[in-house]
C-alpha cells in the first residue's frame, strides 16, 4: 500500500524550509525521511509523534497529511508497470 506525500512535503518546506532542517528538528536522518517520502510507509511511533508535533499538525489531520492513500491508475491488460 503507497501513500500520497505530496502535502506532506509541501507542509515540510513550508514550517522548515528544507528537509535537511525538518530532519535536524525531529531527529531523523535525510535518509530515512527520503525513504518515508518516497511512498509513505513506515510513519508509526516515536518517529511518527516527533513529526507531528514538529509540524504542529492537529490530530484530526495526521491521516491528511501521512496516510492518504495513492490512487493508482488502472494499467490496460498486458500492460508493463
Amino acid at each position: 500500500m503507497a501513500y500520497n506525500t505530496e502535502r506532506l512535503k509541501g507542509l515540510i518546506i513550508d514550517k522548515y524550509g528544507t528537509r535537511q532542517a525538518f530532519c535536524k528538528a525531529i531527529g531523523m536522518r535525510p535518509s530515512t525521511l527520503s525513504k518515508r517520502l518516497k511512498d509513505g510507509r513506515d510513519w508509526r511511533g516515536s518517529s511518527l509523534i516527533k513529526a507531528v508535533r514538529a509540524l504542529q499538525i492537529p490530530d484530526e489531520k495526521i491521516d491528511y497529511y501521512f496516510f492518504d492513500l495513492r490512487v493508482e491508475e488502472p494499467q490496460p491488460k498486458g500492460a508493463k508497470k
